[in-house]
């Protein structure tokens, strides 16, 4: 734990003394020539310029961050050569600065620095053994950042033993002292700035003390950190004439672009940086990242205060870990993986790494149990239990008592299904399909299902059994002669299909009937037969007439036929002939009827009519079946399914015909019931949302469901085109804001057109409102827009002019009763100071609102006002200015309604002009200068 305690300070330590050694103490690269020439041996010498020169170059190199080349007392062949230094070193340099302190003159517009070896005797030697400003300049010129020249020179006249009443020597003009030059910026450079130690024609003083007054001024001020370097030369300036009691004062000419430093905030920054370097105080760090928070050392500080921050966060957690119990192994793997010390994380791991080894052995016990339990499978309760109680790892028998109590629950829910099941399924009868059908869709239990399957499969192999068996002997039965009674009856007999013999026994029923009224007619027949006795053939033939039973009737007719043939035996042979083309005619009762009429034999005759009345009482009892038959099928007409059923019972055929005819009709009808709600729905679906065409819809419908759909849609679109209307209505159009609520109900779609039309009416009455208001504003003359119905700001602004007129609060509703006080107003309410004077618009009809707001009618307007100015100015015109500047009024007075007032025209104040460049007059070569000394060379 101490060894990592120890590296990491180690490597904090390190870092610090890497960001000392590795910061730069300044980010730009600055060079500057300093030459200071006092010791002269031909002109007069100076007391300051080699301590002003020798104190400038050291604050430049120690404090400036300068590569400085300094120079005192030079010969020109020395000053030749520091010159040429310096200018290969400006190249490239962010900043470049020349300094000199000594002698200096100028002619014919250019200035030179003397060096200590100089004679002068004329302006030759000026212009060939003294230093050239130009070269200086060109040297200069080489850096593309900032150049500056600063010029301690002029302090004494180094020629007043020559100046001579005619101020020559050897016929020549001597020089006089250094003049201002023009500032120009080299191309790309970043700018130039000139300091002069003294204005012009005033004389440098060198000082009392060590430094000249401008050197100590400069010295001073040069080390001030933060400030711009034109700021700078004027606190020198100002120094320097505080301390000469206004005797000199210096004159600065700059043009540079942006702002430079001797000590920018970056520099500053650095210098506390490395004040925090050396400290290691976290309070130092804080204090570079809150004084100079842009500077590029913030980000170390931060980097820096951020480190001391680590410790501390190592400490705290170290503590936090060394109070974790060594068993808490979910602590501690919290703390592992949440620590961001790699001290206290490391010996988080480490004790994590001890708990697990712990909690690893601990589970190798309980492996064998695991794999135990795992091999028994959930659902093997018995095992389980077994296997539990060998076990001796806790979680591996807490799994198994989980998984038992787990199953023996399952156990006793299955258990308590299987008996609720089985207890329905008991419940219901054997022979019960459908009963047995519903409670097998609702069991559960496996069991209950296996014992209710074959059942249900019996009852439907026994029902479909029966079905068959229903239709074979509905078949055969429909196959016995209906007159075979006990053919009939053995069929029923034999019958097993309840539905079946219901049907057999309603038609034997019905033939067992019409049998019993038979055998009635038989008996009453005989008993008249033996009233009529056996030897009277006329009683017996009258009796025979009237019987209706056919066997009876037979007998009667035995006894007369026998009884005549003892008396007719010609005739018995004739009608022996005819009764037997009556048997032969069988049950044809147009044949019988035919042949009853044509028989000349009284016997064949009474046989024919009693055959005829025979076949006609059948017929008879048939077409009586029949149409109870076919009453029944009527009577089951609307339901489909009794309706087969009921023809499948029909005896008769012509019943069973007519049964299969309603069957199919009835078919149809229901097939074109469905076709047709299943149109009606498409063209309910085709007119969801539109209300009239669903009620169109509604009067054309012929399905029920559909039409109840229909009225459901309906009703429901009605509620909306109800609500639709009420929020149109809820608006209140008197209000200001009316027009926009209504606007924006407008890009809202409708549930119905009603509701379209009720916002199209009250657009259209807001909008008459407003128009009559503005109108008749108009002609008050508080209003001069067009009337185009919008209640728009100027609207409201007349609006309340008008009512500050009448002395009332501002409106902030336009009802009808506010226009009808608008259109009951005759006399001008808003005077020429109230509204000043505008164009009165074309009268023309509105047609578009938003096209007539967008027309221009700036024009006109201008110039009725130009011409109602002219009318109405006084005297004095107004300026340019004022006129161009003057603002229409919107509304428009009558000539002789207008009051007379001085019109107020605003002043628009010119911009100035920018001044005219200083021009700098070339020097007249013609009238030559005596020789003086000037105190300020410049540029």
């Amino acid at each position: 734990m101490t060894k990592h305690w120890k590296s990491l300070f180690l490597a904090l330590a390190s870092f610090a003394l890497a960001a000392v050694v590795a910061s730069p103490a300044f980010a730009e690269r600055r060079v500057a020539l300093v030459l200071g020439n006092a010791e002269y041996d031909h002109i007069a010498r100076l007391k300051n310029p080699v301590n002003d020169a020798k104190d400038v170059a050291e604050t430049l190199a120690r404090d400036l961050g300068f590569e400085v080349i300094s120079l005192v007392n030079a010969r020109k062949d020395q000053l030749d050569g520091a010159l040429a230094d310096f200018s290969r070193k400006a190249a490239g340099a962010d900043v470049a600065l020349f300094y000199y302190a000594g002698h200096g003159v100028q002619n014919e517009g250019k200035n030179y620095l003397l060096p200590t070896d100089i004679a002068v005797k004329d302006v030759a030697d000026v212009e060939f053994k003294a230093l050239d400003m130009d070269r200086v300049r060109l040297a200069l010129s080489k850096s593309a950042g900032v150049n500056i020249l600063i010029l301690d020179a002029c302090r004494n006249n180094p020629f007043d033993s020559l100046v001579t009443a005619s101020r020559s020597v050897d016929g020549g003009m001597l020089p006089r002292g250094l003049e201002r030059m023009a500032v120009a910026v080299n191309k790309g450079a970043k700018g130039i700035l000139v300091a002069y130690a003294a204005a012009p024609h005033e004389v440098a003083l060198d000082g009392a003390g060590r430094n000249s007054p401008f050197a100590e001024a400069l010295l001073k001020n040069l080390k001030a950190p933060e400030v711009e370097i034109r700021r700078l030369f004027n606190l020198v300036s100002d120094d320097v004439a505080r301390t000469t009691k206004g005797k000199q004062s210096p004159e600065i000419s700059s043009r540079i672009y942006g702002d430079f430093y001797f000590l920018s905030p970056d520099e500053m920054a650095e210098r506390a940086w490395q004040k925090a370097s050396k400290t290691q105080d976290p309070a130092d760090f804080r204090s570079v990242l809150t004084l100079y928070p842009t500077s590029p050392r913030a980000r170390d500080a931060q980097l820096r205060l951020d480190l001391f921050e680590s410790v501390q966060r190592c400490n705290a957690e170290q503590k936090e870990l060394e109070a974790i119990a060594p068993n808490d192994l979910s602590r501690l793997r919290a703390a592992a993986g949440r620590f961001s010390c790699d001290a206290a994380r490391k010996s988080a791991e480490a004790l994590v790494a001890k708990a697990e080894e712990k909690e690893r052995r601990e589970l190798a016990s309980c492996e064998a149990d695991n794999r135990a339990l795992g091999a028994l499978g959930e659902d093997n309760l018995a095992g389980l239990r077994a296997a539990s109680a060998k076990m001796s790892c806790p979680d591996a028998r807490r799994r198994a008592g989980d998984l038992i109590a787990r199953l023996e629950a399952k156990e006793q829910r299955e258990r308590e299904i299987c008996n609720a099941d089985l207890a329905a399924l008991h419940s219901v009868a054997r022979d019960d399909l459908f009963g047995l059908r519903a409670v097998s869709g609702r069991l559960a239990c496996r069991a209950a299902i296996e014992e209710a399957k074959p059942l249900v499969a019996a009852l439907e192999a026994k029902e479909r059994r029966e079905r068959a068996t229903c239709e074979a002997e509905r078949k055969a039965f429909a196959a016995v002669d209906p007159s075979d009674l006990p053919g009939m009856r053995a069929a029923v007999g034999r019958m097993t299909c309840a539905a079946a013999v219901e049907g057999a026994r309603f038609v034997l029923a019905r033939l067992e009937e019409k049998e019993r009224r038979e055998r009635d007619i038989c008996d009453a027949d005989r008993k008249a037969l033996g009233a009529a006795g056996v030897s009277d053939v006329g009683a017996l033939k009258s009796a025979a007439a009237k019987m209706r039973c056919e066997a009876v009737r037979n007998d009667a007719n035995l006894l007369v036929a026998e009884l005549e043939s003892k008396a007719i035996r010609v005739e018995g042979q004739s009608c022996e002939a005819e009764r037997k083309s009556v048997a032969g005619m069988g049950g044809d009762l147009a044949r019988l009827r035919a042949a009853a009429l044509g028989m000349k034999c009284d016997a064949a005759r009474e046989d024919a009519k009693i055959r005829l009345a025979k076949l006609e009482e059948q017929e008879t009892l048939a077409r009586q079946t029949c149409d109870a038959e076919r009453r029944t099928l009527q009577s089951k007409a609307d339901d489909l399914i009794a309706l087969r059923a009921a023809v499948l019972a029909t005896t008769c055929e012509d019943a069973r015909k007519d049964g299969k005819a309603l069957a199919a009709e009835l078919e149809k009808k229901q097939r074109l019931a469905k076709e047709s709600c299943d149109a009606d729905r498409k063209a309910l679906d085709g007119k969801s949302g539109d209300l009239s065409g669903l009620r169109a819809a509604l009067d054309g419908m012929s399905c029920d469901t559909a039409r109840a759909e229909a009225r459901r849609k309906i009703a429901e679109l009605e509620g909306a085109c109800a609500a639709d209307r009420k929020s149109v209505a809820d608006v209140d159009a008197t209000g200001f804001d009316a027009q926009q609520k209504l606007g924006a109900l407008r890009g809202r779609k409708f549930s119905c057109a009603d509701a379209r039309g009720d916002l199209d009416k009250a657009v259209a009455a807001i909008e008459t409102r407003v128009r009559a208001a503005q109108t008749q504003l108009k002609t008050l003359g508080c209003y001069a827009a067009a009337a185009n119905g919008k209640l728009d700001e100027p609207t409201k602004s007349a609006l309340a002019a008008y009512a500050s007129r009448k002395g009332e609060a501002a409106p902030t509703r336009l009802t009808d009763e506010l226009v009808a006080q608008l259109q009951g107003q005759t006399e001008t309410v808003c005077s020429q100071q109230a509204a000043p004077i505008a164009a009165k618009p074309a009268e023309a009809p509105v047609k578009d609102a938003a096209r007539e707001e967008a027309a221009p009618a700036a024009k006109p307007a201008k110039h009725n006002a130009r011409r109602h100015e002219e009318e109405d100015a006084e005297p004095a015109r107004p300026t340019r200015a004022g006129k161009r500047n003057q603002i229409a009024a919107p509304v428009v007075t009558p000539r002789h309604m207008r009051e007379r007032a001085p019109v107020e025209r605003p002043v628009v104040a010119r911009p100035a002009r920018p001044a005219a460049p200083a021009v700098v007059a070339a020097p007249v070569a013609a009238t030559p200068k005596p020789l003086s000394w000037s105190h300020n060379p410049g540029f």
